[in-house]
């Protein structure tokens, strides 16, 4: 039995198909603060959001960007932005957060009036998360 785990193991990791894949539902990702507001995560999707407007990031899956933010520099310390933009899945795990092959968003329109909007089902791809991997360097 042992030998059988470690060979669909190994298989995995040889066709890049491991039991963790990481994927993401932005195309891009930033964080900053604002004075009096606090820390934001600005979030991207070329294919769903409207590129025309500023999406700041409210909620994943019903946990808020506040709590999410606030654990996840808990748990990683100064890697939490690598682990946000990279590990998107994996970390929102490991705050409690199941991440399926969709997930739904609340997030806050900034541009031309201030608006707070739900996208539900936005799909969590692995070209996603190269999108990211190609715009950003959070974990260099």
């Amino acid at each position: 039995m042992k030998k059988l785990l470690a060979l669909t193991l190994l298989f995995g990791l040889l066709s890049g198909n491991s039991f963790a894949r990481e994927r993401s539902p932005f195309t891009n990702i930033d964080f900053g603060l604002f004075l009096g507001w606090g820390n934001f995560i600005k979030v991207e999707n070329w294919e769903l959001f409207d590129e025309d407007k500023t999406h700041f990031l409210v909620e994943v899956n019903g946990k808020g960007y506040k709590e999410i933010i606030k654990e996840a520099k808990a748990l990683y310390g100064s890697k939490w932005k690598c682990r946000m933009a990279e590990h998107f899945v994996e970390t929102m795990a490991d705050l409690g957060v199941t991440v399926g092959e969709t997930v739904d968003l609340k997030l806050y329109l900034f541009d031309r009036g201030h608006e707070v909007i739900e996208v539900k089902d936005v799909p969590v791809t692995e070209e996603n998360l190269l999108d990211i991997q190609f715009e950003t360097s959070f974990c260099n």
